[in-house]
């Protein structure tokens, strides 16, 4: 009872500080800016549009209102990306290019492209995070490419519990 009595008190005041509490205890209540998301089908409409413009995944299209950013890791982009997207890497380096443009993250489910999301708001990037991510593109069955361009039915799906639609190879390691 010692301990609790200060510890609620100090949690108390946290919450009523006028000094960003959400910032100190943003991860442990779910805090920080509301992430808008997109849907497979918009974002299939929005590459379809964007088509022409660009050339695939080497870069995106400087002409577009929007960057598709794939945030997985090199293991995961060397196997595939979705069309026209840059890796994070890729997008950091070229940040200034796309500072007008709304950034469209993905990962494999969309934990880590949520985490990134926060992170770019929180920098002043306007955001909107795939959800479904990669998975949720192959179950719709969408194309897939690899980095240099060249189609491809492989896909890295970080774990072999996810299940894929037979048309695609997955790669988990």
């Amino acid at each position: 009872m010692k301990i609790l009595v200060p510890l609620i008190a100090t949690l108390f005041i946290h919450i009523v500080s006028p000094h960003g509490s959400s910032a100190q205890f943003g991860r442990l209540f779910g805090g920080g800016a509301e992430i808008e998301t997109i849907e497979t089908q918009q974002l299939s409409d929005l590459l379809n549009q964007q088509k022409g413009g660009g050339d695939g995944a080497k870069k995106a299209d400087p002409a577009s209102d929007f960057v598709l950013v794939d945030v997985r890791s090199d293991a995961e982009v060397n196997v595939s990306v979705i069309p026209g997207a840059i890796t994070k890497a890729q997008y950091e380096k070229n940040a200034k290019l796309y500072e007008n443009k709304t950034v469209v993250v993905y990962c494999t489910v969309g934990g880590r492209s949520g985490a990134y999301a926060k992170q770019l708001a929180a920098n002043g990037v306007k955001v909107k995070n795939y959800k479904g991510s990669i998975l949720q593109w192959v179950n719709a069955e969408l194309p897939l490419q690899t980095l240099d361009g060249n189609p491809t039915n492989r896909v890295h799906t970080y774990s072999s519990r996810y299940r894929i639609p037979a048309k695609y190879e997955q790669v988990s390691q």
